[in-house]
C-alpha cells in the first residue's frame, strides 16, 4: 500500500498501545518502513476518541500443567482504525474495522484518498 500513499504524498504513521520497546521489535520483526509510535497510556489515541474500554483482561495460571485464563477486569486498548489527516490536523476520513485483525483495504483507501485530494499528480 506503500507506493499508493507515496503517489497521494501521504507520510504513513502508527500509533499503537505497545511499549517503545515492543514497537521497535514489531518494526523490526516486520521490516516495516514507516513510523511506528508508542502510546501505552492511550493518550494521543484517546484524543482520537479510539479507545475500547470493554476488553477483558486475562490472566492465565497453570493448574496441573493446564493453562487456564480467568478475567480479571476490563483493559483498555486503541480500536484498530485508519485516518486520514490533512496538513492542519483535521480528520478528513476515518475507518474502523469491526474485526481487530482485518486492517484497512487498499481499495477504500484509494477511493478515499481520491474523495480528499482527488486524483494524484502525474510522477
Amino acid at each position: 500500500m506503500q507506493p499508493l500513499l507515496h503517489r497521494y504524498g501521504v507520510a504513513t504513521i502508527a500509533i499503537s498501545k505497545d511499549s517503545v520497546e515492543d514497537a521497535a521489535a514489531h518494526k523490526r520483526r516486520d521490516n516495516l518502513s514507516f513510523a511506528l509510535l508508542s502510546d501505552p497510556d492511550l493518550e494521543v489515541i484517546g484524543q482520537y476518541g479510539l479507545v475500547h474500554r470493554a476488553g477483558f483482561e486475562f490472566v492465565t495460571r497453570f493448574v496441573f500443567g493446564l493453562a487456564l485464563g480467568y478475567p480479571v477486569g476490563f483493559k483498555q486498548m486503541a480500536i484498530p482504525t485508519s485516518l486520514l489527516i490533512d496538513e492542519s490536523g483535521t480528520v478528513r476520513w476515518i475507518d474502523q474495522a469491526e474485526d481487530y485483525r482485518l486492517r484497512g483495504d487498499e481499495s477504500r483507501i484509494e477511493h478515499a484518498l481520491r474523495e480528499v485530494w482527488g486524483d494524484p499528480e502525474p510522477e
